[in-house]
This record gives C-alpha cells, structure tokens and sequence, in this order.
C-alpha cells in the first residue's frame, strides 16, 4: 500500500441565497447563504489502484454543537469565471457528514468525507484534476451552517502497489523446489512470459537475470526469449511499474539448465557459439566484446559489462568460475596496498562479463620459512603485463604467465583462486621487457604450446617453439633459447596496436592467427600462413 496525502486548493466560496453549510451567519456570508467548491489535483494518480481516499477539511465555526448533516459531492469543474449564477453542476453525492465544531463547548476539528469512488474514478481515466462541492443536506436550516480553513484541505489516498508479475517459461519450467524432471539445455533459447493477471494499469514490466544483470524492460504480459548460458540453477526478477509509477515487489523465478552436450566452451570463445572472440578495453577503460565469425573479421563491438581503472590489463583465459566458460582476468593495480593484484570476472556464456570478481591468490605470497614459504610465489604484484597460457601441464586447470620487468614467469593455475598448483617457473632470457608475449597454442603439432612474441618498437613477431621434458609435457624454460626463435610477422608495433593476443585458428583454415586491436579500438587479425603472419590485416569488425 502507499499512503499519499496531498495538499489542495482551499474551497471557492459563492455568497448567494443557498449555500454549502446552511444558512451562514458568520463571517464567510453575512445574513446570506454560502456553497464552497475544492478543485482536487490527481495527476500523481494518473494509472494507480486506488484502495481509499478521504476529503480532510477543518471545522472552524457553527452556530450551535448541534451536530447538522453536510454533504460532499462531485461538480463541474470551476474556474475564476463561476459566479452564484453560473454554477457547476452537481454529479453524484459522494458522502455525508454529521457535525458541529468550532464553539467553546464543540472545538474545531477536522472533518473527514470519504471520496474513494471519484478518487478511483480519476485515476482510472487518468484525469489530472477533479471537483467537489460541500453543500448543506437542508439548505433552508438556519442552524447548519459551517466555517471551513481553507488551508486545512487535504487529500488522503491510500494507493495499491501492483502485484508482481507472474514468470512462466515451458521450456524451463519453475524449479522452486528443486530441478525438474524434464527441462532445457544451457544455450538453448527459452520463451519466458510475464503475466500481470488481466491487471490493466501495469505500464512496462521490468526484467533482468543472474546471467544478463542489466534491465531490460518488455510490455505488461509480453514474452521474451532468454538463453541461459550453463547448466544449473538460474534466476529471472521482474517487477511491474503501474501508470501510475508505483512499482511493484519483485517476482524471482528460479529454473533449472541441463549440461550442454560438447563440454566446456573451447579457448578463445567467449559467447558459447564456438567461434573465437576478443575482449578489449577502450580508452576510458570499459570492456568491449567482439564477437568472431569464423572467417576472420568480427561483429562490431557490443558493451561487456566492467569498466577498469586506468593501466588494468585484461586478458581471455579459461573456466575459473566452474561453468564451462572462459572468464575474464585482469591485472588491476590496488592504490590502497600500492600494487597489483590479479582478479577473475566470471563471464556467463555470453561475453559480458559479470562485476562478481573472485581475487586469485597464491599460498606463499611472501617469502617465510616459518610458514614453509621458501620463496615469494605472486610475482604480479610489480608485473607489467599477463597473457593467457592455456593450460600448460594438462592437469585441466587454466595457467597464466607473468610477465615481471626482464622476467617471464610461469603460474600455474588450480582452477579455483590459486596460481601455484605448482611452483612457479622462471622462463630464461633477459628482454622480456620490450615484448608482448602471446600463447597461440600448440603450432607445429608436436603436443606441447608455442609463444610468439611481438618486438614492441619494431613490431617484428617471432616464433618460440615449445621444448618437452623429461616427463613428456613443456618445459617452459626452453622458451628462453634465443637459438628458438624465428621471425614469422613485422609491421605491428604496440603504438599501431596497443593490445594483441591469440586465440588460435580464427579463419577457419587450421593455422593460429593473430588478432589486434588498433588504436582507434577496432579488432583485426593476421592471418596466420605456412609461411608466418601475413603482413596485411583482414579489415575486422
């Protein structure tokens, strides 16, 4: 319920031979007899469900305590031309009530008439003002009339709020009390309806979902279509706002995904349509999500979800948050603690991520033999940039590497909020520094993950090929051979292209290319060939 009281415009009093409140011998009509008339404002009620609503008025004066009938009803409207001879007419008698205030014996008070049918009436047709008349049941009796405070008037109204809407979906039906026996598969569509129950003042429905948290808002009873991203429990709110403005409580409804057939989204793909995409960060720092098409170019670029402080370095790396999708991190420096700290975005399937992060940590953050920390293991918290590393040793848990001043380190991920599963690896040589590192995966075939690396200045990009161990996987150390490397691209110098990365085979013909976001924010790829990077870019999105 909402209660309002409103203030209104004192009554038009006409002096004349019948008036409002009997016979008047005070000072409103001396030896004459008075009607008074209150213009009512209803504009706020334009649309709303009106339970009551009171006329609330101050009885100053009256002849005698003798309690005398006056009555409230509907009229035309009145303006600064009505006069005793051009009256509005009377509608319909709305209530009446029997009083007498204002003498030493009564005190004034307040008299209170009910105009809950005029009230809902108004709101109802969305009127934006009404009249009503004050009028003595006997306008002949001397003895009934009444002085009324003019700044006394209010009106009170008790509004209903809007029931929320009902949500129903056949395709994923409510699981309130647990899962379903039968219900849809995560990235699947699913029409979702917002009934109101035939109520007619419901102006927009407002809607939104654990995995697409921004409002959206549909027509009252309308239906859309939601896909829910991964398996599990979900949640779709919604309320209902009246014409009136009020809104409603919200309605949550909860269902259930099954588990897409194919497992988990494959690397580089960001919205769960098997294609490879790319996350980057505009100027002011917000994400941007373009979607790939398979051949090389993108969609153009749509919102995703976070804005970063200035100098955050985001990247694209696996499932942290344990939906099968790949999640964002970011590198973020913290002006409290005076250094950088590392942070998962967890990404629903769609490719805007959520602003839920989960910090990732390490057991050694220092070094300290009493608490069996031999050596400090974070190694970002100075670091100047990350890339994503796949999943280096096969233990199915995303790795990043660290790239600290000279130094490119190694660390491995447990899936969960961990970045030493196992120590971490200091990869050899010494001009880390002036490059950006980039892990297109395994190039040659050979079971293990390649680097290219990018000369910042130059912009020439080079191949590093990946060295097994004795245990058969990487040995990241062997990435520091300088005798390793070969030249595969030139002409993509960090000031044409800020940020650059790999998400394999992004053309469709087998062989990792490289994408790019220029400096004017658009993402484009070079195409890789059998012989390197070719030099001209696919014009993108």
């Amino acid at each position: 319920m909402d209660a309002r009281v409103q203030e209104v415009p004192g009554p038009l009093v006409l002096a004349g031979r019948a008036g409002p409140a009997g016979r008047q011998r005070g000072s409103l009509s001396a030896e004459g007899l008075t009607r008074s008339y209150v213009q009512l404002d209803t504009s706020r009620l334009k649309g709303a469900t009106v339970n009551s609503a009171a006329l609330r008025i101050g009885n100053t004066g009256a002849p005698s305590c003798t309690a005398k009938p006056v009555e409230l009803w509907s009229t035309g409207a009145v303006s600064a031309a009505t006069t005793w001879n051009k009256q509005p007419a009377r509608g319909v008698k709305l209530s009446t009530v029997s009083a007498a205030k204002g003498r030493p014996d009564c005190a004034a008070g307040e008299l209170v008439f009910d105009a809950t049918a005029l009230i809902k009436e108004a709101a109802a047709k969305n009127l934006a003002g009404v009249t009503v008349g004050l009028f003595a049941a006997n306008e002949s009796d001397t003895g009934a009339w009444k002085r009324f405070a003019p700044a006394s008037i209010k009106l009170d109204t008790d509004v209903a709020r809007p029931a929320p809407p009902v949500i129903a979906s056949a395709e994923y039906p409510d699981g309130k009390t647990g899962r379903p026996a039968h219900t849809g598969t995560a990235g699947t569509a699913g029409t979702f309806t917002f009934g109101v129950d035939g109520a007619s003042n419901i102006e927009k429905v407002v809607y939104w979902t654990d995995f697409a948290p921004a409002e959206a808002t549909v027509a009252s009873g309308a239906a859309v279509s939601l896909t829910p991203p991964s398996e599990g429990p979900h949640s779709v709110y919604a309320y209902s706002v009246d014409k009136a403005g009020l809104r409603s409580d919200t309605a949550t409804y909860v269902f259930y995904a099954d588990k897409r057939p194919g497992g988990p989204d494959r690397a580089g793909d960001l919205n769960g349509d098997g294609l490879r995409d790319v996350w980057s960060l505009g100027a002011d720092g917000r994400l941007s999500f373009s979607a790939g098409r398979g051949d090389g170019t993108f969609a153009p670029a749509i919102d995703g979800g976070v804005t970063f402080p200035a100098g955050t370095k985001v990247i694209a790396s696996g499932d942290w948050s344990g939906h099968g999708h790949n999640d964002l991190v970011a590198l973020e420096y913290n002006a409290v603690e005076r250094k950088n700290k590392l942070w998962v975005y967890p990404n629903p399937g769609t490719g805007a991520v959520l602003d839920e992060r989960t910090e990732l940590t390490v057991t050694c953050p220092v070094a300290d033999p009493d608490l069996g920390c031999e050596t400090a293991d974070d190694h970002w918290y100075n670091a100047e940039d990350i890339a994503d590393a796949g999943d280096l040793n096969a233990d199915g848990a995303p790795d990043l590497l660290v790239k600290q001043g000279k130094e490119l380190w190694v660390q491995y991920g447990n899936g969960i909020s961990l970045l030493d599963a196992g120590s971490p690896v200091l990869v050899g040589g010494a001009d880390w520094d002036t490059q950006t590192v980039v892990v297109p995966g395994d190039t040659n075939g050979d079971g293990v993950a390649d680097l290219w690396l990018r000369d910042n200045a130059s912009g020439d990009v080079f191949a590093v090929m990946g060295v097994k161990g004795a245990d058969g996987k990487l040995d990241p150390a062997g990435w520091g051979a300088a005798a390793n490397r070969a030249k595969i691209g030139s002409g993509i110098a960090r000031a044409a292209y800020p940020a650059l990365g790999s998400s394999g085979d992004l053309t469709g013909d087998g062989l990792a290319d490289l994408w790019a976001v220029a400096a004017d924010g658009k993402a484009v790829v070079f195409r890789g060939t059998a012989a390197g990077l070719d030099r001209n870019p696919l014009p993108g999105s």
